[in-house]
């Protein structure tokens, strides 16, 4: 059974929206999800065949607020880079293919 939860949401930067154009993915994953999983869930939603997931951790990072000596401190995430195969292309944002594919998990 593949597990599609463990691709949380797609992130969306300048970087992730100029690498989209090369059929290349960035999603924030859950923090114990491996290479395997995260192939095998974004094939099963989207379809397409995945050529190569890197993933990275970025850490806790402190930073301060506006006021004083305040610090706020940005969660820790795991992000995985997600490349196809050949000149694919798909779209992320489609939610058709995203609710089917959770039908289907719940079967």
């Amino acid at each position: 059974m593949i597990d599609i939860s463990v691709l949380s949401t797609p992130l969306v930067t300048e970087k992730t929206s100029a690498n989209m154009e090369k059929g290349v993915y960035t999603f924030l994953v859950r923090k114990d999800t491996n290479k395997i999983e995260v192939k095998q869930a974004f094939e099963a939603i989207f379809g397409e065949k995945v050529a190569t997931v890197r993933m990275t951790q970025v850490l806790r990072k402190a930073r301060p607020l506006a006021k004083g000596n305040e610090m706020e401190k940005r969660q820790a995430q795991k992000k995985a880079i997600i490349t196809l195969k050949g000149d694919k292309k798909v779209d992320i944002f489609q939610t058709k293919a995203v609710a089917s594919a959770k039908k289907e998990a719940k079967k």
